[in-house]
């Protein structure tokens, strides 16, 4: 009785011992399971916050990131400029309360179990939560914004100004510009190296350099022609026309159309009706005479030995020029062209001097140190074909003259440079056909019709 009683009392103490562990362990995982702390083995950013509170943790998180964000600056260098931007400026923070919240939702999300199991885990193993930052994109594109305004300069070509033949040049500026949108994309891909940045700057050099404009320091080929007995309107035209010339400067390469730098000879424009050459004839039209400026330009052109584009001649000989030195212009139809193959700059100026228009090439005289002359010679003389026609209302013996004839010419044009008084080169440049012209008569019945050849009595000094 005495064994048995004994043994009772053994299993009786021993679940009173299991009743107050499990009432002690229920009771510790309860305390756990409602406790306001951290969890052990929770890192944020690094720091360990185990058992701690969510105030207490966030004040300790942030006090370590606030100092360091304060030193926290990108280094922004070029044009001998630099700009030191702390990451406050653009608007840059970190999101304490989402990664505390998310350290505090750890071993309270799910049933009991779940919960214990990732306590357990957590303290076992440890988390490691992250610290997010942010920053506002717009911020960063008014810094560069306001790079670029200090930077940026307007790139000015050098002016070249001509009076009376003297030539000055000013200094060109050559421009800057942030290239904005690399500098964009730059910064937003360095807000966690902070590596400094060197400013990305397009440098826009002038095509117009005062060492280039320069270069234009005298005259490289001029001409003139005589417009005595043109009538007042045929002047006015030449004017007109003459001072569209002195423009602008024609650069290295540069083509230049006659027609377009003097535009449509218009009577909105200014032009008055003068003679003009079409088909053979002399007729009155808008414009008349400016052949004679496109003319004299030719030949200024040749004798500073520039690049003739595009030339013709006119459809009856002139005779302000030697035969094949001539060259017509119609808008819309006939141009003269010509481009600058020198490796500088040239400047054409005009002038009308009593009853000449003189035309001015300005150039390097130090490149173009010779010479050019021209020479033309007439290969063929074409007599005029004479045709006789009967008019039964003229009365017998009578002759009129229905149309004046015109003798026709081959001519080929040559280009002589001449360097030290000697000819050292001689190019042969246009070959010319100015078409002849019948005589033409009209006799009454009966009438012999033995005639005279006579005379062309063209105008000297039209078109």
């Amino acid at each position: 009785m005495k064994k048995k009683k004994k043994g009772l009392i053994i299993v009786f103490i021993v679940i009173i011992l299991f009743i107050i562990i499990l009432g002690l362990g229920a009771y510790g995982y309860y305390t756990v399971l409602n406790t306001e702390l951290l969890y052990e083995g929770i890192i944020v950013d690094g720091m360990d916050i185990s058992l701690m509170t969510k105030e207490d943790a966030l004040d300790l998180i942030k006090n370590k990131n606030e100092k360091e964000l304060d030193n926290k600056n990108m280094k922004i260098y070029g044009d001998n400029r630099e700009y030191n931007i702390n990451l406050r400026e653009l608007g840059y923070y970190y999101d304490y309360n989402k990664a505390i919240d998310k350290a505090y939702s750890i071993g309270r999300e799910g049933n009991i179990i779940n919960r214990v199991k990732e306590i357990i885990s957590v303290k076992k193993t440890g988390v490691s939560i992250p610290l997010d930052a942010h920053y506002d994109r717009t911020k960063i594109d008014s810094i560069v914004n306001e790079i670029a305004e200090e930077i940026n300069v307007e790139m000015a070509d050098a002016q070249f100004n001509f009076n009376n033949g003297k030539i000055t040049v000013t200094e060109e500026t050559i421009g800057k510009k942030v290239n904005e949108e690399e500098l964009t994309r730059l910064i937003n891909n360095n807000i966690n190296d902070l590596s400094p940045i060197e400013i990305p700057i397009e440098k826009i050099m002038p095509s117009r350099t005062k060492e280039l404009l320069g270069r234009i320091n005298g005259v490289i080929g001029e001409f003139s022609t005589s417009f005595k007995g043109s009538t007042k309107e045929r002047i006015e035209n030449i004017r007109l026309s003459s001072k569209s010339l002195s423009k602008d400067i024609i650069m290295p390469g540069e083509t230049v159309s006659f027609n377009n730098t003097t535009g449509p000879r218009s009577k909105a424009a200014g032009y008055k009706e003068a003679n003009v050459i079409f088909k053979g004839e002399f007729v009155p039209d808008t414009g008349g005479g400016v052949c004679q400026t496109s003319t004299t330009l030719y030949n200024a052109l040749l004798r500073a030995d520039l690049t003739i584009l595009e030339r013709s001649h006119h459809s009856i000989p002139i005779k302000y020029v030697p035969l094949g030195q001539d060259a017509a212009v119609a808008y819309g139809v006939l141009d003269l062209k010509f481009r600058n193959d020198f490796d500088f700059p040239i400047y054409i100026d005009s002038k009308i001097i009593g009853d000449r228009i003189h035309i001015y090439i300005y150039g390097d005289k130090n490149v173009k140190n010779y010479n050019v002359s021209l020479d033309s010679e007439i290969i063929e003389e074409i007599l005029p074909e004479e045709e006789i026609v009967v008019d039964k209302s003229l009365k017998p013996g009578t002759k009129e003259v229905f149309q004046e004839g015109r003798t026709g010419y081959k001519v080929n044009t040559y280009k002589s440079i001449i360097k030290n008084g000697k000819v050292v080169n001689r190019t042969l440049i246009t070959k010319d056909f100015y078409k002849p012209r019948k005589h033409i008569y009209i006799i009454g019945e009966g009438t012999s019709e033995e005639v005279n050849n006579t005379e062309d009595t063209e105008e000297d000094n039209e078109d």
